[in-house]
């Protein structure tokens, strides 16, 4: 049963990814929402399907970071998930600035 599940939602997570419409200069923009998950492209998310989806869009869209749009509404967890996220995709984390992206610090 696990294993459907996982099999559907990972097929859902493809599917998006090839209609991201929050990729933006080589970065995937995420905003931070209730507790530990995230949204893109108008999908909440886990931590799991966000990594799974932004692995999908490295291979796909080529993706060279990942952009927490909302930092002022994010916990020090949603940075810290984030990050954590990003350096194991080897990708770079950033936060959106007055106009600027910051990195995220560990």
């Amino acid at each position: 049963m696990r294993r459907i599940l996982f099999g559907l939602l990972a097929s859902l997570a493809f599917a998006a990814a090839a209609s991201a419409s929050d990729v933006k200069d080589g970065n995937a923009w995420v905003k931070a929402v209730a507790q530990d998950k995230f949204e893109i492209d108008g999908s909440p998310m886990g931590k799991n399907m966000l990594l799974g989806y932004l692995q999908e869009l490295k291979d796909s869209k080529h993706i060279e970071g990942v952009v927490l749009k909302n930092p002022e509404k994010a916990t020090a967890d949603h940075r810290h998930l984030l990050k954590v996220i990003a350096d194991f995709l080897k990708i770079s984390a950033y936060s959106a600035g007055k106009g600027q992206l910051d990195p995220i610090a560990e």
